[in-house]
This record gives C-alpha cells, structure tokens and sequence, in this order.
C-alpha cells in the first residue's frame, strides 16, 4: 500500500512538473509569438557599454563654464563624446554583434536633449540589424544636475522622469510592442529580452525610486519569476545592472554596490546565473563570488575608452574580453582635421593625466620632501591610476608594494585619503581584469 502512494505521489509530481513546464512556455510562445531570430546560430556576440556621460553639443559653447563645472572631473573626454559616440557606432557596424548593451548613465546629467541625441545614435545601429538594450543609470532621470554651459554660465535645462525615459529609449528596449521583451517588472525599469532562440538579458535597474541603490522586495521578486522561466525553458541568462553586484574595491562600496546584492547572488548562484555586466566606477574590474563574476566595464568616456566584448555558445561557456575604441581611425577616415581626434588615444591619455595631476597636488604640496621626491611620488600616483583604470595592473611588476616610491606616500602620506586610495589598490589582485572566461 506504501509502495502504491509514493508512486502515485511520483506521479502527480511528474505530471505537475510537465504542466508547469508547459505553462511557462505557454507563457514566452505567447510573449514572443512570431519572433525570427535572423539565423539559427547557436553563438551570440554583444557589446556592452556603460557610463557615456554624453553632453549634447548644443548645450555647451566649451568655454569657460565647461572647463570649470565639466574638465575638473575625473578625466572623462565629454568635450568629444560627440565623436566618441559616433566613432562607436561607426565601430559596431563594422563589428556586427548581434546587440548593443548600454548600462547606465547615458548622458552626463540627465538633460533631456541628450538623451533624444543619443536616441538618434542607436537607432543608426538598429537600423543595421544590431539590437540596442538601454537602463538608466544614476545620472540619467530626474536629474537637478542637469545644465548647459556657456560663457560663463551654468544653466539648468530640461531633465526626463521615468516615462519619458521610456519613451525616448521606446526602440530599445522600452517598447510595449517589442516581441523580444518576454516580461517587464511593474516597480522599475527592468525587463528581460529574449536575444536568440538560447539566450536572454536581464537588465535590472537600479537607481530610481524603491531601487534606487537596491533591489525592492517587488523587483527582487519579479526577477526570480523570470529567472525560473529562463530555467525551466532551458535559457541562459545574463543580467546588467549599473551599479555593482559585487565589491570590487573597498574604497568603492557605498555608493557604487547595490546594497542588498547578496541575496541577487545568492539567487544567482542557485540559477546558474555566472555573469553580470556592470558599470558605474569608471575602471575596468572583474570581481568573483559563489561563481558568480560581476564584470565593470570602464568609462567610454575616460581613457582608454573601452568597452566589452562577450562571446557565448549553446553550452553556456562565456568569453569575455574587452577592446578599445579606435577614435584615431574613424577620425583619419572621415577627414577630421582636430588634432586631438586624429590622436585622440595620446590627448585622452594626456588629459586622463593632467586630471590626476589636478587631484594629487592638493596633498603634494603639503608635503615636506624635496621636489625630486615629490615629482617621483606624482610618476607612481599617474602610473597606478593608468593601470588600475584600464585593469591592467598585472602588466607592471613594478607596482607593488615594494616599490620605493608607494613607501615614500606611506611615509610621508600615511593619514590622507589619497594613501588610503593607493593602499585600496595595492591590497586588490594584480590579476588582469580585461579577460575572462567561463566553462560550464
């Protein structure tokens, strides 16, 4: 008689597995009824982006408003993200993935003409077959920051709420009519888009109302909905969120991780989730927990202007890899005459410099030491800051610990911030951060 009930038990719970099955994909057949994917490849390449802080040319006559309130930041190239952008976009056609992520902080504060410019940008690479994907990012919506400079003044301009947003970035993934878009959450700005027959992207967004800087117990809850549709139907997953799911610096955890992120990786881990693509900090880091890799691309804006190349196959293994942007080309080709285009990667880099100078000298000058030893402490801030930035610090033995000139700024640094952004650094892996992969 035991032995009768637990087969009966077996029983319904097979027959109520296959109806669940069923119902889930009821649920994306009726999501996405007619949707052709274009090839039957089972690879998939995408880009993903973040951080443009784009500044609509027309809201700036860069003159002395611009230099103070925009050049004295952390070395973003905002005065040719114009050209930046439009050198990406001359670089995706010619690269051909099958779609294009945005990540968050599209333009530089928010004001609405730049969001309808960059709006123009991408729809160039949807018109090319190439899906575009777009979240907000903290710069992005209901932004009192937002402001034109010129003369010498700065102005606010228009910014965008939440609607608008959607409905300038309609094409791209806020579009009610997109077939690809299996379900959106009601309490943010997030959706999950179906990208091939085997593939889907999360996008979570983060910075607005309850989700600003965390997950609502709404959206935490939409997002396992979605991810037991993606398990049951035999769909990888790869999310995107602006900030950080993981902490990749210490110095670099309030204000840049989600702060209830810990139980997203739980639920990642227990999905299978291996991958998100962030942002928000600007430098390149890859950071790993539970097998789950939250991988923060740099800035397009700030040198060396990179952006992310993922590759995955039907058997879920990942490559991922990023390159820089090739401004200096595009600029050649199409007859640009500024110098600073035609060797944007050396002026970038100068510049990236000149920033680092600008936010060093401060604690420099209070310094008492000869001006050799200073001009030596300055070389080992630019040198880490270059390779920290672009992930490359495993490429320089030298910068360490050991080095004469790190015991120097600890010597005569040792209570300022900057000594506890070098010692940041230095207690972090030297691995490099511009490569990975992973194997299932």
């Amino acid at each position: 008689m035991t032995f009768i009930i637990l087969m009966l038990a077996m029983v319904a719970t097979f027959i109520f597995l296959i109806e669940k099955r069923k119902k889930s994909r009821k649920l994306i057949e009726e999501t996405i009824p007619t949707v052709d994917f274009g090839d039957d490849s089972d690879e998939l390449d995408i880009v993903h982006i973040s951080d443009i802080h784009y500044l609509a040319p027309s809201l700036t006559d860069y003159g002395d408003a611009f230099s103070q309130n925009v050049e004295k930041g952390d070395g973003k190239m905002v005065r040719y993200i114009d050209q930046v952008m439009d050198s990406f976009i001359l670089e995706m056609i010619k690269k051909k993935p099958k779609a294009v992520i945005v990540g968050g902080d599209i333009t530089y504060n928010g004001e609405k003409i730049s969001h309808q410019n960059m709006a123009k940008k991408f729809k160039i690479l949807k018109d090319k077959n190439i899906d575009v994907l777009v979240i907000p990012g903290n710069h992005d919506i209901n932004n009192e920051k937002a402001k034109s400079f010129k003369n010498k003044e700065d102005l606010s301009v228009e910014s965008v709420n939440e609607e608008e947003f959607k409905e300038i970035y309609s094409n791209f993934g806020y579009s009610d009519e997109d077939p690809k878009v299996i379900a959106r959450d009601k309490n943010s700005l997030s959706y999950m888009y179906m990208i091939n027959k085997f593939q889907c992207i999360l996008m979570i967004e983060t910075s607005c109302g309850k989700n600003d800087l965390q997950l609502s117990n709404q959206t935490y809850k939409w997002i396992e909905r979605m991810l037991h549709i993606a398990s049951i139907n035999n769909l990888s997953v790869i999310s995107v969120t602006h900030q950080n799911i993981l902490a990749h610096n210490k110095m670099f955890i309030s204000g840049y991780k989600i702060e209830n992120s810990s139980k997203l990786i739980k639920l990642f881990s227990d999905h299978n989730i291996r991958l998100n693509l962030s942002g928000h900090m600007h430098m390149q880091h890859i950071s790993e927990n539970e097998g789950v890799s939250d991988a923060a691309v740099g800035s397009i804006a700030l040198y060396p202007s990179l952006y992310a190349c993922i590759h995955t196959d039907v058997r879920d293994n990942i490559k991922y890899k990023t390159e820089s942007l090739d401004v200096d080309y595009w600029a050649q080709k199409y007859g640009w005459k500024d110098d600073n285009l035609l060797h944007f990667k050396d002026k970038s880099k100068d510049f990236f410099i000149e920033c680092t100078r600008y936010q060093t000298n401060p604690t420099l000058d209070k310094v008492n030491t000869t001006l050799e030893e200073k001009r030596e402490m300055m070389d080992f801030m630019i040198d880490t800051n270059l390779y920290y930035f672009s992930g490359r610090m495993g490429e320089r033995e030298d910068l360490n610990k050991d080095n004469t000139n790190y015991k120097k700024w600890k010597k005569y640094c040792e209570d300022t911030f900057l000594m506890s952004y070098l010692n940041s650094i230095y207690e972090d892996s030297s691995r490099s951060h511009n490569k990975l992969e992973i194997s299932m």
